[in-house]
């Protein structure tokens, strides 16, 4: 009977302990609530920053931004706003906030485009449950018509729209996918963080891949970026003799490419665990 009593109370003292100090995460957030409280900028975004490493939320990647952005951090601001709004797309708080930190960075905004608004990653599943309801209800209809409905022209026309329809939705999907798949290889340039308060100090993307490489051109802090994939369709890295990853990227809008060092650009979306943090 003693070990199990043993047990049952070490079992009873680990719950309690769990649930009076919570998760690891949350000490890491409120810690970095208490250090924003006091003024501290640097340790909050240090304890906020341990706590996206377990865990992401909107109001915890909404609190960096705001962090960054008094510390004239646009490029870290902007790239926090965008995850903030991935994880709550409706919230016009920090659409405004992101709006005002590109202005800030004087960086052009994410173009709102036809399809980049109707087709975006987050109405992927919109468009596959629709593609499937377009097919199965005209599945059905086609077989109603065809064996109970004694005119032909009604179901030639039906078919017609029916194809016409599947079409449409089977393409939307397509592009949604398009969409879906980019984001998972969007970064945001950034600047390291000592470095960042420099407004005038860009992100260089060079023609080949170190340091010692010339620019081909150059992205400003905050601006997004689309990481290339290979031939077989991996995402395009070198390892440099300094021991540096570099990335072969292009701007948005693809008129601008060249490579870009790992530390100079984040992920939207973390490669690690990003099934786990980001539903898309």
């Amino acid at each position: 009977m003693k070990p199990r009593i043993v047990l049952t109370l070490l079992a009873l003292i680990s719950f309690l302990s769990s649930f009076l100090m919570g998760s690891e995460e949350d000490r890491f957030f409120y810690d970095g609530v208490r250090a924003e409280a006091s003024g501290d900028l640097d340790q909050a975004v240090y304890f906020y920053l341990q706590a996206a490493k377990l865990s992401h939320s909107s109001n915890l990647h909404g609190n960096l931004a705001n962090l960054y952005f008094k510390k004239k951090q646009f490029g870290h601001a902007i790239l926090h706003f965008r995850k903030a709004l991935l994880l709550q797309p409706t919230n016009k708080e920090l659409s405004i906030n992101l709006q005002f930190a590109y202005e800030m960075a004087k960086t052009p905004p994410l173009s709102n485009n036809f399809a980049y608004s109707y087709f975006a990653s987050d109405t992927f599943s919109f468009w596959c449950a629709l593609c499937a309801v377009v097919f199965w209800l005209g599945f059905l209809v086609f077989i109603y018509l065809f064996f109970f409905n004694p005119s032909r022209a009604v179901l030639f026309y039906f078919t017609i729209g029916w194809i016409f329809s599947g079409g449409l939705t089977g393409y939307a999907t397509h592009l949604s996918h398009i969409q879906n798949a980019e984001l998972l290889r969007e970064g945001i340039a950034i600047l390291p963080t000592e470095n960042e308060a420099n407004q005038t100090k860009n992100i260089s993307l060079r023609r080949f891949a170190g340091e010692t490489n010339s620019a081909n051109t150059t992205l400003l802090p905050g601006q997004s970026l689309i990481i290339d994939l290979g031939k077989e369709g991996k995402i395009r890295s070198h390892e440099s003799a300094d021991g540096k990853n570099w990335f072969l990227a292009r701007s948005q809008d693809g008129k601008k490419k060249g490579w870009i060092k790992e530390d100079e650009f984040g992920w939207l979306i973390d490669r690690k665990n990003r099934t786990k943090t980001f539903s898309l």
